[in-house]
């Protein structure tokens, strides 16, 4: 009897190692490609983007709407460009005449990307950020949809 209780038990230990042991490799599965962290701070495919460097939202938007007048309708182009007022960080502002949408992609010194996307009247709403402070939010007009960007 105590031989059973004995061989029962290290048949028991040897089926916990052995479940132990399928369960850790199954774990380890097949090896992933390296891939970065996060999301890169750029535009989309498709868009002519034009760096300015350091630039006042409101002479990014008079810069953008320069731009837009200057291609052809449905184009999509977009201006990268720093804040000279001490904010952190890359922007994109792209403008889609196809879509008729804006969109701004804001890289923040804490790594956060966001996403800020406002539908219809692109050249009004350029027109007003080049008079208020680069606020590209025009009263009266669809208020933007805004999200993180997360890998």
């Amino acid at each position: 009897m105590k031989i059973a209780k004995v061989l029962g038990g290290i048949l028991l230990a040897l089926l916990a190692l052995y479940g132990f042991g399928r369960f850790f490799v199954s774990q380890m599965g097949t090896p992933r490609a390296p891939e970065l962290a996060g999301v890169i701070s750029a535009a989309p495919a498709g868009y002519s983007i034009v760096d300015h460097g350091e630039l006042a939202p409101a002479a990014a938007a008079d810069t953008l709407q320069a731009l837009i007048l200057a291609r052809p309708p449905g184009s999509k182009v977009g201006i990268k460009f720093r804040r000279v007022d001490g904010v952190e960080g890359e922007i994109y502002w792209l403008a889609d005449t196809g879509t008729e949408t804006l969109e701004e992609r804001a890289a923040g010194a804490s790594g956060t990307r966001v996403q800020t996307i406002w539908h219809g009247h692109v050249l009004d709403r350029l027109r007003w950020a080049r008079l208020h402070g680069g606020d590209l939010s025009a009263p009266g007009l669809p208020e933007p949809e805004r999200k993180n960007l997360y890998h």
